[in-house]
């Protein structure tokens, strides 16, 4: 299986003025920007998934189908609630544990989460350091189903790479 943790891109500041449920602050319009810069460098360097999977917070939705519609996805991103508050490593398992071991899944998502699990997946103490940037890319391989400190890091990409990759002229 292989996994990507794809973190939301840059979303609006926390004001409870305008948004007293913080579930629903959205991406900026830089934020959906970069977000389909980012995109334009994941398809240049090859990225694939199966499947794509959000947290239930609006400003992951909205990054999920601004990939959905950069990859061309034809339904719209599933959403799971154990990617939003309180997501943590054996709960991303028991989502994981739901598609066949040989799945490539797209999972959106929220820090410190998914640098939390990010750590969890690839050593069995989870104390791997990892910084998940906004519009940021972790890939984790198994040899099989997913499970605690059995991944292999593939790739840690800053949106900054991945906007420059789009831009190359490959």
């Amino acid at each position: 299986m292989d996994v990507l943790l794809i973190r939301h891109g840059k979303a609006a500041e926390r004001d409870p003025n305008r948004w007293p449920d913080d579930d629903k602050r959205p991406l900026t319009a830089d934020g959906a920007a970069e977000m389909r810069d980012v995109c334009t460098g994941m398809l240049k360097l090859g990225v694939e998934f199966e499947y794509l999977v959000t947290s239930p917070l609006v400003r992951a939705r909205q990054t999920a189908d601004i990939l959905a519609e950069a990859f061309e996805w034809k339904e719209p991103p599933q959403v799971a609630e154990v990617l939003g508050d309180n997501c943590t490593a054996p709960r991303v398992l028991q989502l994981l544990a739901k598609y066949p071991p040989d799945a490539r899944v797209a999972l959106v998502g929220h820090e410190p989460a998914f640098s939390r699990v990010a750590a969890e997946l690839i050593g069995r103490s989870g104390d791997a350091a990892l910084e998940l940037k906004k519009g940021g890319v972790v890939t984790i391989s198994f040899e099989g189903p997913a499970a605690l400190g059995l991944g292999s890091l593939g790739s840690l990409l800053k949106p900054s790479q991945l906007r420059k990759a789009g831009k190359s002229r490959r």
